[in-house]
């Protein structure tokens, strides 16, 4: 009679852990994510130039600084970007993002290219969950020569449904498939 009274126990308990497995786990039911109660924020970046993007013949990229101090953002020369400083460059058709202190990009798909405009859309967590982003925009030659930039890098706060455009005084000197016209930053959430 105590066997089969285990027996019956241990088909329980096999029962029990087969329907919380299948059913998921009761804190996040509709899997892992952000918890309850929390929204995850994305950053949403669009680039436009004269011409038509040539990912072929330069490069694109998008530079950002989420360390939260406004005065000390990206320029448009890489010798001076510092390690914290994170980018996504367009070259050959594909997206690749680094953050500067890193020997590796990897790749990046969160980005579409067609006609004169690029978009990037990045999850605020892959910068850290700053407080605000600076961002530049430069395009350069193959050997990363300068073509264009913004005049200066714009800044954006994180809080949902923030804005920033960049300045853009005039033509760069690589033609018009690497002269920037405009550029528009903003935070949205990810679900």
């Amino acid at each position: 009679m105590g066997t089969i009274n285990l027996k019956r126990a241990i088909i329980i308990l096999l029962m029990i852990g087969i329907m919380v497995i299948i059913s998921g786990c009761a804190r996040w039911p509709d899997g892992p994510g952000p918890e309850p109660g929390e929204t995850d924020y994305q950053l949403e970046i669009t680039v436009e130039v004269s011409g038509i993007i040539n990912s072929s013949d330069g490069m694109y990229y998008i530079v950002m600084d989420a360390d939260g101090n406004s005065a000390t953002g990206p320029g448009y020369d890489f010798l001076f970007w510092e390690d914290r400083f994170y980018y996504i460059k367009l070259e050959d058709g594909f997206f690749d993002f680094a953050q500067v202190q890193d020997d590796f990009e990897s790749i990046f798909d969160g980005g579409s290219f067609s006609g004169n405009k690029i978009q990037v859309t990045i999850a605020l967590s892959d910068l850290e969950d700053p407080n605000s982003i600076d961002i530049n925009i430069v395009t350069t030659d193959s050997d990363n020569n300068p073509y264009d930039h913004l005049d200066s890098y714009f800044n954006i706060s994180t809080v949902l449904n923030s804005t920033g455009e960049g300045v853009i005084s005039g033509s760069g000197s690589g033609g018009a498939d690497f002269d920037i016209t405009k550029v528009t930053a903003l935070i949205t959430t990810i679900y």
